[in-house]
């Protein structure tokens, strides 16, 4: 490590300012670790071995510099400064990150797509809970439907007027397109909740399951 020493070089008397910045500046210049004695000798003896060990000891105390053992000496070196980031190599980092950042976009934005679709087909489909009220509505309504008809039969047993049974067949015309209007609707709620089944489990089994009555819709 201990460079030769240059011809016609004098040593300099040791200042406490200037001796302490010219090893500072040295080490981090060469970036790599020297003892004293190389220092002084590095240096041209501008500083003295007595004198290079006293500051080498005062700047690792400030933590200016960095030390560790090597075999019967101590070797010292400059702290690492953090990179500059607004040097051309940070700013050429920065400039490539964004460039890597502007080609993954495109893919990015395809994913949010499939992701918001998906999204919005899991918000269309019913709840199970809306789905059995909507199915026991329709059962109420079909009962009270078919107590009015029979009602307007009566079997022969009651008298009905022309007008009486023309008002309700009107009405019992009305209500079984809304039924089945309905049912249509049922059919399209139960066939899009019964996409996704449980494991082991089949259309039957869940409408069972779910205390629904009457048979699959």
């Amino acid at each position: 490590m201990v460079q030769k020493k240059g011809k016609n070089e004098k040593p300099a008397a040791n200042n406490a300012s200037d001796g302490s910045t010219m090893i500072l500046d040295y080490l981090r210049k060469q970036n790599r670790p020297y003892s004293a004695i190389d220092i002084s000798a590095n240096l041209h003896n501008k500083v003295t071995k007595t004198y290079a060990v006293r500051v080498l000891r005062d700047l690792h105390q400030k933590k200016e510099i960095e030390g560790r053992v090597a075999g019967k000496q101590t070797v010292y070196h400059a702290v690492q400064e953090e990179a500059d980031e607004t040097g051309p190599d940070a700013v050429a980092a920065r400039d490539e990150e964004i460039e890597d950042l502007q080609e993954q976009l495109p893919s990015l934005k395809e994913k949010e797509k499939r992701m918001q679709a998906e999204l919005n087909s899991l918000n269309a489909i019913p709840l199970l809970s809306e789905l059995r009220d909507e199915i026991q509505k329709l059962e109420a309504e079909k009962k009270s439907l078919s107590a009015r008809l029979a009602k307007v039969h009566g079997e022969g047993e009651a008298h009905v007027s022309p007008k009486e049974k023309e008002e309700t067949r009107k009405n019992w015309k009305l209500w079984q397109g809304h039924a089945s209007v309905r049912a249509r609707i049922c059919r399209d709620l139960w066939r899009r909740c019964s996409e996704k089944l449980p494991e082991n489990m089949t259309q039957d089994e869940l409408w069972e399951h779910l205390g629904l009555e009457g048979g699959v819709v």
